[in-house]
């Protein structure tokens, strides 16, 4: 029985206003728990109480009702990438950039200063492994290129021309820098279910990771017919998270609250701005599709799976 595509009268954006919905509610309750349950030197819970529960659920069900909702929806914008001028999009865009330089900036501090205390303590200059060197030098590097390319996808909105399309190979440097990012986070040998920053960051970058792959594979004009589907439902998801896990970050510290923060999870741009990007990026398409009637009305019955095959292997090889 077919599923995907099959209601009309579910608008794609339903899921964005869900996500609204418990971003409302999520965030005053993180505050809570960073003022009242949470370690400021080891970001460890020093007591489960009821708030923990409720953002678990929270969580839940931010996951699970923008795919749902995603699926069942016959209006997703078709997978070619959408263009339509639009000044939201390229500041979105130029907001996403200046949180991957700083976090370039970041990664590179560490880096060096690491290197430095290996140095006099006799170790190699690239550390170990476990200490997360050679991933961080990788984030540096890749950030570069994924600022680069985000900045000139932002160009694109304000001179009309989609120039980022030509830009294949690059278009896969946010993905790159996702991925050395969520690599730094699972080398840190603690107990992940009791620290809820580091949580809530690996589900942002996981879903971060599932949007830029395919939103990576749109620009280049190399997606299959389901691309743009994974691209909302994990755009959702992954503001979500990257919301909660930040906003409140930056509401303690504009607040004079800064030292209830962990050390080793600040404040980030790069999520925030991510989950602006997301939003920029999901309500353009939505408009563009509306401006140009190209909505993805897909028949799942009779796709041929070999040409989605073949589509991911032609991605892979460019």
């Amino acid at each position: 029985m077919k599923i995907t595509g099959k209601y009309e009268k579910i608008n794609p954006l339903y899921s964005l206003y869900v996500i609204l919905g418990l971003i409302v509610v999520a965030v005053p309750f993180r505050m809570y728990q960073h003022l009242n349950i949470i370690e400021a030197d080891s970001g460890f819970y020093r007591v489960i109480d009821w708030s923990v529960y409720l953002l678990v659920a929270l969580s839940v069900l931010a996951v699970v009702v923008p795919y749902v909702l995603t699926t069942l929806s016959k209006n997703v914008p078709a997978s070619k990438s959408p263009f339509r001028k639009d000044k939201f999009m390229a500041v979105a865009s130029f907001i996403f950039a200046g949180g991957i330089v700083l976090d370039v900036v970041q990664a590179l501090s560490t880096f060096l200063i690491n290197a430095k205390n290996f140095s006099a303590a006799g170790l190699s200059f690239m550390g170990t492994v476990d200490q997360a060197q050679f991933p961080i030098l990788v984030e540096s590097v890749f950030g570069v290129f994924a600022a680069i390319y985000v900045i000139i996808f932002g160009i694109s909105f304000i001179d009309g021309r989609t120039t980022y399309s030509q830009y294949k190979f690059l278009a896969l440097a946010p993905l790159f820098w996702g991925m050395s990012r969520i690599v730094i986070r699972f080398v840190r040998k603690i107990a992940y279910v009791n620290v809820s920053d580091l949580m809530l960051e690996l589900f942002g970058i996981m879903f971060m990771l599932i949007f830029l792959l395919s939103f990576a594979r749109i620009c280049s004009g190399l997606a299959n017919s389901k691309a743009m589907r994974t691209l909302f439902a994990s755009g959702f998801v992954s503001m979500f998270f990257c919301v909660v896990a930040n906003l409140p970050r930056l509401i303690m510290v504009l607040t004079g609250n800064a030292n209830a923060l962990a050390d080793e999870y600040p404040f980030s741009l790069c999520d925030l701005g991510f989950a602006v990007f997301a939003f920029a990026y999901i309500t353009n398409a939505v408009k563009c599709a509306k401006e140009n009637d190209s909505l993805e009305l897909i028949d799942e019955e009779s796709k041929d799976v070999h040409d989605e095959m073949e589509t991911d292997d032609n991605f892979l090889s460019e």
